[in-house]
């Protein structure tokens, strides 16, 4: 029952998933960070069973620094997302996670992929993931535009967030939302 959504602006993307850490039909707290900070300067967003979601982020943010300090090279956004699927895929048939992904990231523009626990790939310049992510398309294919600045971004976000906590049955009062640019990734408050 997770919440994740994301766009990418002029020179940034901007992610949000809600807070709530749950197990069956129990919330067990709802402060929980969703957004995993790969590097300076990549997201993952994820969704999807509690322990798979965790354990993933983890282990994909532990290869993603193991290659750095290996190879001296970052990987690019389109990389680090190429990278993520293979291990997706590969461990489909033997393991699987059971997590939905949005990875974004700023290289020498912003980027954002959509992977779901399957392996399938999509670059996107809009994206969610869950039951309210029916909600949020119509939302975002309204106010979204290719050049949004930073401000407009947020207004789209408060949008999008207003909407869950209105619209969706279940009850998502808290959004962790940051920010990738080329300066960095910034948390943004908006509780």
């Amino acid at each position: 029952m997770d919440t994740l959504f994301g766009f990418v602006g002029k020179d940034y993307v901007i992610v949000a998933a809600d807070r709530a850490a749950q197990f069956s039909i129990v919330k067990l707290l709802d402060s929980d960070d969703k957004i995993t900070e790969l590097d300076g300067n990549k997201l993952l967003a994820a969704g999807g069973d509690t322990a798979d979601r965790i354990n993933f982020s983890d282990l994909m943010q532990k290869n993603i620094h193991l290659y750095y300090y290996r190879n001296s090279v970052k990987l690019t956004t389109q990389a680090t997302a190429n990278f993520i699927r293979t291990v997706i895929s590969e461990n489909l048939r033997k393991k699987p996670a059971f997590a939905d992904l949005l990875i974004g990231g700023v290289d020498n523009e912003p980027e954002l992929y959509y992977l779901d626990y399957l392996g399938v790939m999509q670059k996107v310049r809009k994206a969610a993931h869950g039951h309210a992510g029916h909600f949020l398309y119509g939302l975002m294919d309204n106010w979204w535009k290719p050049d949004l600045t930073l401000d407009e971004g947020k207004e789209i976000v408060w949008k999008c967030i207003q909407q869950v906590r209105t619209r969706f049955l279940i009850n998502q009062r808290k959004f962790v939302v940051k920010v990738v640019s080329k300066d960095g990734i910034t948390l943004l408050d908006f509780d």
